[in-house]
C-alpha cells in the first residue's frame, strides 16, 4: 500500500497551475465527445456518404492548418490567457448554436466554426501549459495532464454513446459548458512563472526570451535538435494514428460485424492501461533523459503491430494493446516535456503550432500510406512496414540524442533536478 501511496505522492509539491489544468483537463475532456462521435453525425443523422465525409475531413484538415499557424503567432505575441479566453468563448457560443441546430449543413457549418476556433487555441494553452510551471517538473505536470484528459474521456465517451441517438442537441451543449468551465478555472487560477518568481537552481536559461526579431524558423536553425525531434514527431504520429485506423480495419476484416465492436473493448483497455500505469511508469523514469523515453515509447508502440500480424487470436490484440499503451505513456514521457525546455517562453506558441501541425501530416499520411498499402499488398505487409518505419525513426532519435547533448548541455548537467 506505501509503494502505491509514493507512486501517487509524487504529483505533490508541484506548482499550483498544474493542478488546475489538471481538473481542467478532466473536466474538458468529459465533455469533449462530438469530436469521436463526428463521423456518425455526419453520417447517421446527416446523411452524408463516405466520399463526402472523407472530403470534408480534408477540407478542415487544410483550414486548420494555417489556423494553427495563426493561432501560434498570436499566442507568442499578446497574453495568451486572453487568446484562450477569446477564442474559447467564440468556440463555445457556435457550439451552443449546434445544440439549437437541426442535423445538417447548417450545422457543418456551426461546428467547423467551433473547432476551428479551438484549433487555433491550441498553441496557447500549450504555452501557457509550459509558462506555468517549472522547468524541473514538467513530466510529470504532462504526465498529471495525460492522465487528466484520459479520465475524463473515459467518462465522456459513455456520456457521448448514451445521448448520441436521441439527445444529440444537449450533447452539443455539454460540450460547451465543460470547455467554458475549464476556461474559466484557467482564468482564475493558472499563474504565469516569471524568471524572476524561480531559483536560480529551477532556471533553464534555454527557455529565456529571444529578441523579437527572431523567427521561429530562426529557432529551428539554430537549435536544430528541434527540428530533428519535430520530423520525428510527424512519423510518431503516423506510426501511432494506425491503433485508430488500421488495427479497426484489420478487425473489421477478421471479425466481421464483430469488429467494431471487439475494437471498443480494446479502445476501453488502452484508456484503463493508460490510468493505472501513467503514474508508475512516470516514476520508473523520472530519471531518464526525454529523447531516450522517446526511443523506447517509439520501438514499443513501432513492434506491438507485429504482434497481431497474421492472427485472428483476440486475445492477442490485447497484449497488443498492452505494449502498445505502455510505449504510447513512455513516449508521451519524453516527448510532451521536450520542446517545452528547448525552446524560448516567447516562441512556444509558434513552435508548438509547427507541432501540431507535423502531426496532422503524419496521421493523415499514414492513413493514404496504410491504405495503399493494404489494397496493394496486405495487412501483414502494413505491420510490417509500421515496426520498419519505427526502427528506423528510433536511429534518428538516437543520432539526434547526440546532437541534444551538445545543443543543450545544461540540461544533461542539471539532470539531477529533473528526479
Amino acid at each position: 500500500m506505501s509503494s502505491i501511496t509514493n507512486i501517487y505522492q509524487q504529483y505533490s509539491g508541484l506548482s499550483k497551475s498544474a493542478y488546475v489544468i489538471f481538473f481542467a483537463r478532466v473536466v474538458t475532456s468529459m465533455g469533449a465527445f462530438i469530436w469521436p462521435l463526428l463521423t456518425l453525425i455526419l453520417s447517421r443523422k446527416i446523411g452524408y456518404s463516405a466520399s463526402t465525409i472523407a472530403i470534408l475531413y480534408a477540407t478542415i484538415g487544410i483550414i486548420f492548418i494555417p489556423a494553427n499557424i495563426l493561432g501560434g503567432k498570436l499566442a507568442d505575441r499578446y497574453s495568451r490567457k486572453k487568446i484562450i479566453i477569446i477564442f474559447d468563448l467564440i468556440s463555445v457560443s457556435f457550439f451552443i448554436a449546434c445544440g439549437f441546430t437541426e442535423p445538417g449543413n447548417l450545422m457543418v457549418v456551426f461546428f467547423v466554426i467551433a473547432g476551428l476556433f479551438a484549433n487555433m487555441e491550441g498553441p496557447a494553452f500549450e504555452a501557457l501549459l509550459a509558462d506555468s510551471t517549472k522547468p524541473h517538473e514538467r513530466e510529470k505536470v504532462y504526465s498529471l495532464s495525460y492522465l487528466g484528459h484520459n479520465l475524463g474521456f473515459i467518462v465522456g465517451a459513455a456520456v457521448g454513446g448514451m445521448l448520441f441517438e436521441n439527445y444529440l442537441n444537449i450533447a452539443f451543449i455539454i460540450d460547451a459548458l465543460t470547455t467554458l468551465s475549464s476556461t474559466i478555472l484557467i482564468i482564475l487560477f493558472v499563474k504565469v512563472l516569471k524568471t524572476s518568481d524561480l531559483k536560480e537552481d529551477e532556471r533553464n536559461e534555454y527557455e529565456d526570451h529571444a529578441d523579437e526579431d527572431t523567427t521561429a524558423v530562426d529557432i529551428l536553425k539554430t537549435r536544430k535538435p528541434i527540428f530533428v525531434q519535430l520530423i520525428v514527431f510527424m512519423f510518431a504520429a503516423l506510426i501511432y494514428d494506425q491503433w485508430a485506423f488500421l488495427v479497426l480495419l484489420y478487425m473489421e476484416n477478421i471479425y466481421l460485424e464483430k469488429g467494431a465492436q471487439y475494437f471498443g473493448y480494446l479502445a476501453s483497455f488502452n484508456g484503463f492501461v493508460v490510468i493505472v500505469f501513467t503514474p508508475i511508469l512516470t516514476s520508473i523514469f523520472r530519471k531518464t533523459h526525454e529523447l531516450p523515453k522517446v526511443i523506447i515509447g517509439l520501438l514499443l508502440f513501432s513492434f506491438s503491430y507485429l504482434i497481431i500480424r497474421d492472427t485472428a487470436l483476440y486475445p492477442l490484440f490485447f497484449v497488443m494493446m498492452f505494449i502498445f499503451t505502455i510505449g504510447e505513456i513512455i513516449n508521451m514521457l519524453g516527448a510532451a516535456p521536450y520542446i517545452s525546455r528547448r525552446v524560448p517562453a516567447s516562441h512556444r506558441g509558434r513552435i508548438n503550432s509547427y507541432r501540431n501541425i507535423v502531426h496532422f501530416i503524419g496521421g493523415v499520411g499514414g492513413r493514404v500510406l496504410m491504405g495503399w498499402i493494404i489494397d496493394t499488398y496486405s495487412y501483414s505487409a502494413a505491420f510490417i512496414t509500421l515496426a520498419c518505419i519505427g526502427g528506423v525513426v528510433a536511429l534518428i532519435v538516437l543520432y539526434n540524442y547526440r546532437l541534444d547533448k551538445k545543443a543543450f548541455p545544461k540540461l544533461y548537467e542539471k539532470q539531477v533536478r529533473y528526479e
